[in-house]
């Protein structure tokens, strides 16, 4: 279809970087759909014309209106029946012939009446090329089922990757496609495949990604929440006192004192256990107090609640068994041979508070100390279903929440640590977090909170197209950001095997014969 260039109309109107054509070849375009990404059509929503500039350069602009002139007429039977059509088409750049290459920058604008031609295919790809030493193949062109759209994979996987969309509209097959994709489709400029072998991290919300990995291609490891092993210890004071919303007038001095006391009992080094933590604090208040039974009691009321925390740690056994440990499972991971790491992480909202914390700031502590020595210099780490543990909301006094999440997405990439942020609900999302994602694919959301939020978070550049995500098919995403040659919808290549994310069968559960 995009074969070769055709005249189409003529430029009527110019308004900012919009413009406005005249359909005057109605043979050319036999008929115009409104309906947006029809392959078969020349002009339809979303798709790029261009007009020849003084200096002979095409600028482009993307269709965003089509519509009948006759729609703004009164109906009279003496006017002549025969409809024009007119089409708007924001302007995003320009294409130069002689070097085969597009730019977004507009410093030139077309002459009324100029001739206006629908884009062939080499113009496209150049609209959508990225300049890379390496390509991965993300799927194809919704406007071009022969045209792959390919990624700057050291943007995508390096720079936290944001990947939205309502429940059952292909968010978490489009993050297997990335990820099978590093293995299967990533090539160097020449079109050569590239050999790798990743570090991925995935936390796994709903226990589906295993079956996306087989095990004749990928090395695999798949930790259960049981055997999750993160020690408390190597946090920092400042730490200790978010970990157990220790308040800094009272409280933060006791806490301290106590765990010096304790590493200094356990030979000065880091570890110690943390069931004694309320035992110590007990013993720290008698020796403050020389035993007075009033002023003890006023510090022990002062401390109620921070020992009131420590206890229903120690008794929740769910989370002591995975705090009070020598084994570190970051570690584990981080020195392991396999290249997927799938973390079982259906865990409870208070779980999962406890986890990120400790997970992120061992994650951190680990790669700051082994950026220099190690081999591993890269780790994608994939949060699923984002919004249950990266959440704006999270502001409850003791309450953990993103404190080291944040300090990743802020940091990590100077650290080799780079995230993909997966979630159904993105104006939930840390905003921090979302502000350092440089690349974003969203598939359909219908939600106004979310739409809005999106809108608010991307560049104006982008506003027509964003419009069209409430109407994506599944499988379909709006790409934009710095990974991508230029913002567009694509279909997003099928991975292979999928994971176990399929629709409910509901009638097929319920049926009796």
């Amino acid at each position: 279809m995009f074969g070769s260039t055709l005249k189409i109309g003529k430029l009527v109107k110019i308004e900012n970087l919009t413009i406005l054509v005249e359909i005057t070849e109605r043979d050319t375009v036999s008929s115009i759909s409104l309906k947006s990404g029809i392959n078969d059509f020349l002009v339809s929503i979303n798709k790029f014309v261009y007009a020849v500039l003084p200096n002979n350069k095409k600028i482009i602009g993307r269709i965003s209106k089509i519509y009948d002139r006759n729609l703004f007429t009164n109906d009279n039977i003496f006017n002549e029946t025969a409809g024009k059509f007119l089409v708007e088409a924001e302007l995003v750049g320009i294409y130069d012939d002689y070097l085969k290459k597009f730019d977004t920058g507009i410093n030139t604008f077309p002459i009324i009446g100029s001739e206006i031609y629908s884009i062939n295919q080499e113009i496209y790809s150049s609209v959508l090329s990225i300049d890379s030493d390496y390509l991965l193949e993300l799927g194809k062109s919704y406007n071009d089922s022969n045209l792959g759209l390919y990624a700057n994979p050291d943007i995508l996987l390096g720079k936290h990757l944001g990947v939205f969309g309502n429940t059952g509209t292909g968010k978490s097959c489009t993050v297997a496609s990335i990820l099978q994709g590093i293995k299967r489709r990533l090539k160097d400029y020449s079109g050569n495949k590239i050999e790798v072998k990743p570090k991925i991290i995935i936390f796994d919300s709903n226990n589906e990604y295993e079956r996306a990995f087989p095990s004749n291609e990928f090395q695999v490891k798949v930790i259960q929440k049981d055997e999750l092993k993160l020690p408390h210890y190597y946090l920092s004071f400042t730490e200790y006192y978010k970990f157990l919303g220790a308040s800094q007038g009272v409280q933060a001095p006791v806490l301290k004192a106590v765990i010096e006391k304790l590493r200094l009992d356990n030979g000065n080094i880091e570890s110690f256990c943390f069931a004694d933590l309320h035992e110590g604090i007990i013993k720290h208040i008698e020796r403050m107090t020389n035993n007075n039974a009033f002023n003890f009691n006023q510090w022990f009321g002062w401390n109620a609640t921070l020992i009131n925390r420590i206890d229903r740690i120690v008794e929740d056994e769910r989370i002591f068994p995975l705090i009070e440990t020598d084994h570190n499972t970051v570690e584990e991971i981080l020195t392991c041979e396999e290249e997927i790491i799938i973390i079982q992480a259906d865990f409870d909202k208070d779980e999962f508070d406890i986890v990120m914390f400790l997970f992120s700031k061992l994650l951190y502590k680990w790669s700051l100390n082994n950026r220099v020595s190690s081999n591993q210099k890269n780790i994608l780490v994939l949060f699923e279903e984002a919004h249950r543990y990266i959440n704006e909301e999270e502001n409850t006094d003791y309450k953990l929440g993103n404190y080291y999440i944040e300090r990743l997405a802020r940091e990590g990439r100077k650290f080799g640590i780079s995230l993909i942020v997966s979630s159904q609900r993105p104006s939930e999302l840390s905003k921090t977090v979302l502000s350092q994602c440089n690349s974003y694919i969203v598939h359909r959301i219908s939600n106004k909170n979310d739409l809005e939020f999106i809108n608010k978070l991307l560049s104006n550049n982008n506003t027509n197209l964003l419009k069209l995500i409430p109407g994506l098919e599944r499988q379909y995403a709006v790409v934009i950001g710095e990974a991508f040659g230029y913002s567009d919808i694509i279909k997003i290549e099928t991975a292979s095997p999928t994971p176990l994310s399929d629709d409910p069968k509901v009638i097929n559960n319920w049926k009796t014969k």
